[in-house]
């Protein structure tokens, strides 16, 4: 995606699905049809809009039901949004083909998939719009990226952003490099100057500790902050980063995952073949009884999330896969950083958590 032809670099994911639908001149009284699993950052953009989201059905591969989407449900619809959930590219020629037949505009969402190909051809191309993240897989602190395919419209216009911010992205940006050992020479004399530089710091005065039922901050979005455009450091990165090593380092993390979660009671992986030409962004693992373990799992900092905040909305549907994801599917890091003793932990860990008599060691 990074290499398209026709590409703007943007805040984040969730500011470019805003974009998208301002290209798209979507507003009040236009429906945008979203998945049923999501998570609030895609539909709050919608909402921002003043447009309706209708949520559909997933079948079992995490693919649009176009059958039910087919029953009455296109009136007033203007887009439809679909995602490579995990990284794991989703066949989308049967929704090309439907977006065209029903004159519907196809946002692709490629936050999960910023490398890849799906029915031979790379993620990002087949949507009129596509939008993916690149904090997901770039050591970058922000960062999204908007493809147009099809609209003769311009890219809606970003500001730039001011010195200071430009200044601490670079320096977020050596931070993080030091803290996974890719600047070792510069190491000790960085890490002295980031320590005066915390000094001046300002802290805030009583910081509530976090608790399991706080809602994310993900159901609004700042509109004037996502018409902010990207910072050179982190545009720097974004078309500097050593592509090869994170994809490579992603797959096979997810295959070590893979191999040692299959085969368990009471949990499995949702997709232990992982396809040729991907790079994941997470490794998904359905749970037959997620809770309390996850809970647990999230106070430990153990590297896992989960979509279980839903916007309100949402229903519940027939032969749907979406609402059970959003309860059953773990989303395990296999970012490229990890290490093979971290990996290990991991798998322990889950093993213990839910199959306590299980080995916790794996080949």
């Amino acid at each position: 995606m990074l290499t398209h032809p026709s590409t703007q670099f943007t805040q984040s994911g969730r500011a470019s699905i805003l974009l998208a639908l301002e290209m798209l001149e979507i507003g009040p009284g236009d429906t945008v049809l979203v998945p049923t699993y999501h998570c609030p950052t895609m539909i709050a953009p919608i909402v921002s809009r003043g447009a309706q989201p209708v949520f559909y059905p997933l079948d079992s591969t995490g693919a649009p039901n176009l059958e039910w989407i087919n029953q009455d449900k296109t009136q007033g619809v203007r887009a439809i949004l679909v995602a490579h959930f995990f990284g794991l590219p989703q066949p989308l020629t049967a929704v090309r083909q439907w977006c065209d037949q029903q004159g519907v505009r196809l946002i692709e969402d490629c936050a999960h998939a910023l490398f890849g190909t799906s029915d031979d051809r790379a993620v990002g191309y087949w949507g009129d719009l596509a939008i993916a993240s690149l904090t997901k897989f770039l050591p970058v602190p922000e960062g999204g990226c908007l493809l147009n395919n099809t609209l003769l419209a311009p890219f809606p216009e970003l500001h730039q952003p001011k010195p200071k911010s430009q200044v601490k992205a670079g320096f977020d940006i050596l931070h993080a490099g030091i803290n996974h050992g890719r600047l070792n020479g510069l190491g000790t004399l960085m890490r002295s100057l980031f320590g005066v530089l915390s000094l001046f710091k300002k802290k805030p005065l009583h910081q509530p500790p976090p608790t399991e039922s706080s809602s994310p901050a993900g159901f609004t979005i700042d509109v004037a902050q996502s018409h902010q455009g990207l910072t050179y450091p982190s545009r720097w990165i974004a078309n500097h980063a050593p592509r090869e090593r994170i994809v490579l380092r992603r797959r096979a993390n997810y295959l070590v995952l893979a191999q040692a979660l299959s085969g368990l009671r009471g949990m499995h992986p949702l997709r232990p073949d992982l396809p040729a030409k991907c790079a994941p962004y997470v490794f998904p693992l359905w749970v037959d009884h997620p809770d309390p373990g996850y809970g647990e799992l999230r106070r430990m900092a153990f590297p896992v999330s989960r979509w279980d905040w839903l916007w309100p909305t949402v229903s519940k549907l027939p032969n749907d896969s979406g609402i059970q994801w959003s309860h059953h599917i773990l989303q395990l890091a296999c970012h490229q950083d990890l290490t093979p003793a971290e990996l290990e932990e991991m798998i322990s860990t889950l093993k213990r958590m839910y199959v306590p008599k299980a080995v916790e060691s794996f080949a």
